[in-house]
């Protein structure tokens, strides 16, 4: 990643009239639909003043399965907080017999209030989380979101049992990509449908490296690390997913793309 962590990245979104980083009216919208649509919302905890919400459906689908999806982990990847809200606004409450929603929209209100990848205490809320293979002494510290999601892992692990798809962005980047998690050797059609979906909106990345990190067809598979996503692997998750949008392309693309991406992930059986 490229960002300067101090660097505010804010762009106009014509769909939403309004600034990306305009955290009352998401603030707004989001409640309204979350009263249009009768979900559940939980507040796990106030960070800077902003609430980190948890919605889900009041009424669970019994026969479809539990998936997680979160955004706003980085307050300089904006449309993935909005993009959950476009998605949202396309649903009819009927549509809620037959999926199970379990949403983090938006995990670091302070970082996104500014524009800014970091908290407000300089804390990175998508590091800090354990993995076996690392080395105690050089773990990284979870910021004060990772620390609200881990003692809330019990309530995660059951929404995300079935899947994970966190929305992210690449505010260096033209070109979309995605990590991705399945418990096989090479990427298999979970994989590859949800790169395949960003790549109905984006020209995908190279092949070579991305951060460090092996990149063919669109696809890091299976890197572990200290992020959210490789922690709920780690903790049993089977198939989890972390879209990269890229930052360098219009964002009202990018929201409608990750709109997409969330009803492709909610899709797959």
């Amino acid at each position: 990643m490229c960002s300067d962590n101090l660097e505010a990245y804010i762009w106009y979104s014509n769909v939403f009239a309004c600034y990306s980083n305009d955290i009352d009216r998401y603030y707004e919208l989001l409640s309204a639909e979350i009263r249009r649509l009768n979900l559940d919302s939980k507040v796990l905890t106030t960070i800077g003043g902003y609430p980190l919400y948890f919605i889900k459906s009041k009424n669970s689908a019994t026969k479809e399965k539990q998936r997680l999806i979160s955004a706003g982990f980085h307050g300089e990847e904006p449309a993935g907080p909005w993009g959950i809200l476009h998605f949202l606004s396309c649903l009819e409450p009927t549509n809620l017999t037959h999926i199970n929603l379990n949403i983090l929209p938006l995990v670091n209100p302070t970082g996104f209030a500014k524009g800014r990848r970091l908290n407000n205490w300089g804390e990175n809320p998508n590091r800090g989380f354990p993995h076996p293979s690392m080395i105690e002494s050089t773990a990284e510290q979870a910021s004060l979101e990772g620390l609200v999601l881990l003692e809330n892992l019990d309530l995660l692990k059951a929404a995300s049992k079935d899947g994970f798809l966190t929305c992210h962005e690449d505010v260096c980047s033209a070109n979309g990509y995605v990590y991705t998690y399945e418990n096989q050797h090479e990427p298999g059609t979970f994989s590859k449908a949800l790169r395949d979906t960003l790549a109905c909106h984006f020209p995908i990345v190279a092949d070579g490296e991305v951060d460090g990190c092996r990149v063919n067809d669109g696809i890091i598979f299976n890197q572990f690390d200290s992020s959210f996503e490789s922690f709920l692997v780690s903790s049993g998750i089977t198939l989890a997913c972390c879209s990269e949008t890229p930052g360098m392309q219009n964002l009202d693309l990018r929201i409608q793309a990750n709109a997409e991406l969330i009803s492709a992930f909610l899709g797959r059986k």
